[in-house]
């Protein structure tokens, strides 16, 4: 240990520190009055101090109090000839840990400095377990915290996944809903859009409402409560049970729930409004969920913006080719709005053939393109009043696969494309561009074989005339299995019972 010895008789300091020194201690430093012992306190760190009650510039006790002030943990031992009751109670009080009365052996003092030594080891051995037990709770807190954060980007994560993966408002506004109804404190949720006209509420999607107890479709809301609801820029607001039927002039009454509303904006207006209803006993929202339900409007806001610039963008798109496309038949006037109908018979067909919606609406969408590449094709070839040669076929056959390239950078899924690219495969595999068989030719675009073949054939052209319906079908038939899906064919034969001869 370091010890220091406060003793004005300098040989017994001397002696003192001799003594320790052969104990093998670290370091012993002796001073002949309570001012030096204070500077030397101040100067370096000590593990025990041996003090005289009586010094020539200040009382042993009041010393024993002054190191204490400095260092409460620091143990003093105190010396004195002439010993008394009093002092020594008193320096017990003021934190002395022993008291020798001189004289004192030699022995005494190793006593002393081992029983002192056994105390600081349990002593440094409890304010380790002590520092041990606080770095234990402080790394659980930590490890609790830690563990909280990841949960809540984890679910900030799927958030933003599930709302990523959405291409259509139809489908944004009841995973809005199922996101929202996970969290712990909510017990049923709606969506509702903003009305343009009057700022009325139309419910869109709900989550966790018996059929017959929901929402009304068309929620009122009040005059008063307009602008606080939806327009005031307030992350959301709660509503108390007492409160509901001031905001919402017809909602039902919820006696003992708590409504939190969520306004949705798009570039600042009002869109539509997500509303909680609280578990019962929940006043409140916990700060995490209450943060996710800010994420989860903000990433939905963004969504319906992204999506309403996409289908701009591609209504454009699509604009420019139909306009490329009706340029290129206005050419021709034998074949006028023949991809016009070609999409409505194909779609028809389709329907017939239980095809799912999204299909339909890709036929509906792309089935107008299927002869975009014709545009890379010289009118000469195209409107040539004769039969082409060889190698003007050739060009012709491109056209598939020139129009496959200019819509390749619209986002189109395959099965789309394959309407444009796909369009003149075979079902006997000697169709172009890639020679596909069978079922290996997706469906629409085996569907838009059929129908592209009966208005080719029943259009007027330069070097022929138009075929009648009844013509055109049989020529159908003799070719179902061969260059036709026979299941594509009998049901087109369905849509063409209702299709007129004369056409415009």
């Amino acid at each position: 240990m370091k010890i220091l010895i406060v003793e004005d008789d300098t040989m017994l300091g001397e002696l003192l520190q001799e003594c320790m020194l052969r104990l093998e201690h670290e370091r012993v430093r002796v001073c002949l009055s309570g001012q030096e012992a204070l500077i030397a306190i101040d100067e370096e760190s000590f593990d025990c101090a041996f003090v005289d009650l009586r010094l020539p510039d200040i009382d042993g006790l009041e010393l024993l109090a002054a190191i204490k002030e400095r260092d409460r943990g620091l143990p003093v031992v105190m010396m004195s000839g002439y010993p008394t009751m009093e002092y020594t109670i008193r320096a017990m009080r003021e934190g002395a840990s022993d008291f020798l009365t001189k004289p004192f052996t030699l022995q005494d003092v190793a006593l002393t400095l081992l029983r002192i030594t056994k105390e600081r080891e349990l002593l440094l051995k409890d304010l380790s377990l002590q520092f041990e037990a606080q770095a234990r709770k402080q790394l659980e807190e930590v490890n609790r915290k830690l563990e909280s954060k990841v949960n809540e980007q984890t679910r900030l994560f799927h958030i933003s996944r599930e709302i990523d993966e959405i291409r259509s408002s139809e489908d944004l506004y009841p995973r809005i809903v199922q996101l929202a109804s996970l969290l712990e404190s909510v017990e049923k949720v709606t969506f509702y859009l903003v009305h343009r006209e009057g700022g009325n509420l139309i419910r869109m999607a709900d989550c966790g409402w018996q059929p017959d107890n929901s929402w009304p479709q068309r929620l009122e809301v009040s005059e008063g409560r307009r602008r606080e609801l939806l327009g005031n820029g307030a992350t959301h607001l709660i509503i108390g049970p007492g409160e509901i039927q001031c905001c919402f002039e017809n909602a039902p009454p919820q006696t003992d729930s708590t409504l939190s509303c969520w306004p949705m904006r798009i570039r600042g207006e009002p869109f539509g409004l997500l509303m909680a209803i609280h578990k019962q006993g929940s006043q409140l929202l916990a700060s995490e969920e209450s943060g996710l339900f800010d994420f989860l409007i903000r990433k939905a806001s963004l969504a319906v913006e992204n999506m309403a610039l996409y289908e701009s963008l591609t209504s454009n798109f699509y604009g420019i080719l139909k306009s490329l496309v009706n340029a290129l038949e206005a050419r021709d006037l034998y074949t006028g709005k023949h991809s016009e109908r070609v999409t409505r018979y194909a779609t028809e067909t389709a329907a017939i053939l239980g095809c799912s919606a999204d299909q339909i609406e890709s036929m509906r969408t792309v089935g107008y393109l299927h002869d975009i590449g014709k545009i890379g094709v010289r009118d000469s070839i195209l409107n040539k009043p004769g039969p082409l040669t060889k190698e003007e076929y050739e060009m012709v056959k491109k056209h598939p696969s020139i129009g496959d390239s200019i819509v390749s950078e619209l986002g189109l899924i395959s099965e789309e494309r394959s309407i444009i690219r796909h369009h003149h495969e075979r079902w006997d595999g000697k169709g172009y561009p890639d020679g596909l068989t069978g079922e290996q030719i997706p469906m629409l675009a085996r569907i838009v074989s059929v129908v592209d073949a009966f208005d080719a054939m029943t259009s007027k052209r330069a070097y022929r005339d138009a075929m009648s319906r009844e013509e055109a079908v049989a020529e159908l038939r003799r070719n179902s299995g061969k260059q036709f899906d026979p299941r594509a064919l009998e049901a087109f034969l369905k849509v063409v019972e209702n299709i007129e001869d004369r056409r415009e």
